[in-house]
Parts: C-alpha cells; sequence; structure tokens
C-alpha cells in the first residue's frame, strides 16, 4: 500500500458514491491506495451506501464506524 486517504463523514448519504467516483478518477493509476471512511456516528444511510459500494467490488474502500458521534 502506497498511501491511504482517510475521509470523515457525518450524514452524507447521497454523496458517498459521487465522491468515490471523483476519488476513484483521480486516484487510478497513481499506485496503490486505500479509502478510509470514518463514519461518526451517522443516522441517515452513510454506512448501507459506504456498505453498498464496498459489496460491489471497491475493493480499495475500507469502513470504520463509530456507533456514537464522537465530534
Amino acid at each position: 500500500m502506497e498511501f491511504s486517504l482517510v475521509v470523515p463523514v457525518y450524514n452524507e448519504a447521497g454523496n458517498i458514491c459521487p465522491l468515490l467516483n471523483e476519488i476513484k478518477r483521480a486516484l487510478d493509476g497513481m499506485g496503490e491506495y486505500e479509502v478510509l471512511f470514518v463514519d461518526d456516528g451517522s443516522t441517515d444511510d452513510t454506512i448501507a451506501e459506504l456498505t453498498a459500494v464496498r459489496n460491489s467490488g471497491f475493493t480499495n474502500l475500507r469502513v470504520q464506524h463509530h456507533h456514537c458521534r464522537c465530534g
């Protein structure tokens, strides 16, 4: 792994896929990378969207989820 991109999120449902598409376009071909989303206790569908993207084959995606908001 050459580098990791850490993205903090809170209630970002609807923005996950567009952001990941932009990240993928920018980083593909730049070496090995991972994208780590750190969810700060979202109450919307953010985690569901992240899980769906990861399950659809975005192998560079890792997700960390806080069960309560940490700030």
